[in-house]
């Protein structure tokens, strides 16, 4: 499925992504190596407000522009971006909770008119890293199975300002969800994007989706291996990009991103919805209507 990213000053990216394949590792538990491992990013949303020294806030029409026909737009505000300390969440000190809202009619700075506003954050300029075993522990939102709900946890390559356009600065999504029983996870680069076949599709097995999981991504020098609470979901090695006759692009920085979007066209491709909202139908928009919508990140963490 196509998506357009929109960078700020108006140049347009036409980014893609696929629909879930079912080619992937057989899952099993697998423990970590007793290789030891440095710390060198860790936030646990512990302090009242975001740590705009770990993380930037991009905001729609400012430095942002709006991407793969999404229906909000991503603000800098408490309402949407905040630190919950309510010790029922379930989060250890305090969680990130990306919160989107219903604004009929909202107007952002480029003079662009949306109805919903929502959140993202990026950690470029602040901390970029090459290879590592990236993890987020994350909550989806309450009723995970709200069709067009779109909560991401992923990572871009910083090429991507230096003249590597995507999909050659390379794209690693280590969780999507859509409102479906299951997240995705894919890696894009110059001649595996559109419908790539580096994707897996990771069912929750009689779990709860909107249950706290932990979702991880060893990235070495030789390839790439997916985790959901420590089970390997999939894995990929840079020699099957070299047996498929695939580009590797990974041996440059990626930064980390979390946001939150509403419709748009991976969830229209999934779910088949055009009204009231490509890709968000009229009982998703009614949770977030209610406030019921949004994910919650107990912490970030990078080992290497």
């Amino acid at each position: 499925m196509t998506r357009n990213r929109v960078l700020a000053g108006g140049a347009v990216l036409a980014l893609f992504f696929s629909l879930p394949s079912a080619a992937a590792a057989v899952p099993g538990e697998t423990p970590r190596d007793a290789t030891p491992r440095a710390e060198v990013f860790f936030d646990d949303f512990s302090g009242d407000e975001i740590d705009r020294s770990k993380w930037q806030v991009e905001v729609t029409g400012e430095n942002f522009g709006t991407v793969n026909n999404e229906q909000q737009a991503y603000v800098d505000s408490p309402e949407t971006l905040y630190i919950d300390h309510d010790g029922g969440t379930g989060a250890e000190n305090g969680a990130l909770a990306v919160h989107p809202r219903y604004k009929e009619g909202f107007q952002a700075p480029d003079g662009g008119t949306y109805d919903f506003v929502s959140g993202r954050i990026k950690t470029e300029d602040k901390f970029e890293f090459t290879y590592g075993s990236y993890s987020a522990r994350i909550k989806l939102p309450e009723n995970a199975t709200a069709s067009g709900l779109w909560p991401a946890w992923w990572s871009l390559g910083t090429s991507i300002n230096e003249g590597k356009p995507w999909p050659e600065c390379g794209e690693v999504d280590v969780m999507e969800h859509v409102g479906e029983p299951w997240t995705s996870s894919a890696i894009h680069g110059p001649e595996y994007n559109g419908d790539t076949p580096i994707n897996t599709q990771q069912n929750f097995e009689g779990k709860d989706p909107a249950d706290w999981h932990t979702y991880r991504v060893d990235w070495t020098p030789e390839g790439f291996t997916f985790f959901v609470d420590d089970t390997q979901t999939y894995t990929v090695s840079k020699q099957e990009f070299s047996d498929n006759g695939w580009t590797w692009v990974f041996d440059d920085p990626q930064y980390m991103i979390l946001n939150f979007a509403l419709g748009g066209q991976y969830p229209q491709g999934v779910n088949g919805v055009t009204e009231p909202y490509p890709g968000l139908p009229q009982e998703s928009v009614d949770k977030v209507k209610a406030g019921t919508a949004r994910y919650l990140v107990d912490w970030v963490k990078v080992e290497q």
